[in-house]
């Protein structure tokens, strides 16, 4: 019996609560009794062999009792094969409290939390840019202080862990070197992509459904709209990319601390009436945008990206839907393009680089045809969650067999 926990409702803003959405869907088709701590009401509520465990959101010290108080009555009438988690402070908590109830705890890992928190201290304070040359003692403050919480934390997690799992060998070599964590404690397991949900689609119904023109090209952009994700530099590559497609609109599909920022960045080069923000679009909804452009981007940055690689969640999705992709030529994802020939690499916080393989897509419609159709094949052979879930279940059951 497995033991997960998801914390928050299904939202396109956290790309990570989609992978845990899909991972404790497929884990629950390789017939495992599933429980799981969500503060959504709704998601997975259909399927049997998935039982909810309802906590109501609130601060982390809020969720933390309300968590403690359901595990320890859920722990007090069974012992369970597998505490599976991916959240550092449940981890910590789980490690504490409810080990001695599970055979095994496993820790899956996606970025490197510090990283993340040097982006978003570089760029913002309150959420809004700095000014090049301003400091802030009380912001300094405030992330050193929570920076040093958090990552004991998940050292503390991460040692309760009996294996760890990681979406990139980046991040695998990271622990091993700066968390010292034992290499045969730790399994390399990638992201993945419903090829049920995302698979290609006619685009002229996702443009009619939409309400998109139907003659027009669209570019497309899917996820966070945090700092490494790079959207500011497919903003600036919009004038160049309509100095010679002057129709072109821009699809931006997701919400993030920078949509404000990149909206006023839009207006000061006098673009924003060609970008689309959509906000928050419902999970089921995006395969309809993917499908009704003509080409789609990941413009990630060179910081933490190069540092841990990726395992890219929109590029999985592109692909299949059949859409080819123009993407920054990096760790996880360079492999991917040169693996499955579905998109064109391309030199990251580039806006000149970008405008070129955006163009040379739009302009060349039997080429967008072939990367997509190789992209589809790849994704579909190699990077279904089906499959992800299957290398999941495996680490989660070694060992167990032979206990029972």
């Amino acid at each position: 019996m497995l033991f997960l926990d998801i914390v928050k409702p299904l939202s396109l803003a956290d790309g990570s609560l989609i992978h845990r959405y899909e991972l404790v869907s497929n884990l629950a088709l390789l017939d495992n009794e599933i429980h799981i701590f969500t503060t959504d009401t709704s998601s997975l509520s259909t399927t049997v062999n998935i039982h909810r465990h309802y906590v109501p959101a609130g601060s982390f010290f809020s969720l933390a009792v309300n968590y403690f108080s359901n595990s320890v009555h859920l722990l007090g009438s069974e012992t369970f094969d597998v505490l599976y988690t991916r959240n550092p402070n449940f981890g910590f908590l789980a490690g504490l409290f409810c080990k001695s109830r599970c055979k095994k705890m496993v820790y899956e890992l996606n970025g490197i939390p510090e990283d993340e928190k040097s982006l978003f201290r570089a760029k913002y304070e309150d959420g809004k840019f700095l000014q090049p040359g301003k400091k802030s003692s009380f912001s300094n403050q405030y992330f050193s202080a929570h920076a040093r919480l958090k990552l004991f934390i998940l050292k503390k997690a991460l040692g309760f862990s009996d294996r760890i799992i990681a979406v990139t060998p980046g991040i695998k070599v990271n622990l091993e070197k700066v968390y010292n964590i034992p290499e045969e404690k730790i399994v390399v397991v990638s992201n993945g992509a419903n090829t049920s949900l995302f698979k290609p689609l006619k685009q002229e119904t996702c443009r009619k459904q939409l309400g998109l023109d139907p003659k027009i090209p669209y570019v497309c952009f899917v996820g966070n709209l945090a700092p490494w994700q790079g959207v500011e530099y497919l903003v600036k590559a919009a004038p160049s990319i309509l100095s010679r497609s002057p129709e072109c609109r821009f699809l931006i599909v997701g919400d993030g601390v920078m949509k404000d920022d990149l909206i006023k960045l839009c207006r000061e080069l006098g673009v924003e009436d060609r970008f689309i923000f959509t906000g928050v679009v419902a999970y089921d909804r995006v395969p309809l945008y993917i499908n009704a452009s003509d080409t789609c981007t990941a413009p990630f940055i060179f910081a933490r990206n190069a540092k841990i690689g990726l395992s890219p969640l929109k590029l999985y999705e592109y692909m299949a839907c059949g859409k080819p992709v123009v993407a920054s030529n990096i760790s996880g994802v360079s492999d991917v393009l040169e693996a499955s020939e579905g998109g064109l690499p391309i030199l990251p916080e580039n806006p000149s680089a970008l405008a070129e393989g955006v163009l040379k897509l739009l302009e060349n419609p039997d080429l967008r045809t072939k990367l997509g159709s190789k992209g589809l094949s790849y994704v579909t052979e190699n990077y279904s969650w089906y499959s992800v879930a299957k290398k999941v279940n495996g680490v989660c059951k070694s060992g167990l067999e032979a206990e029972n």
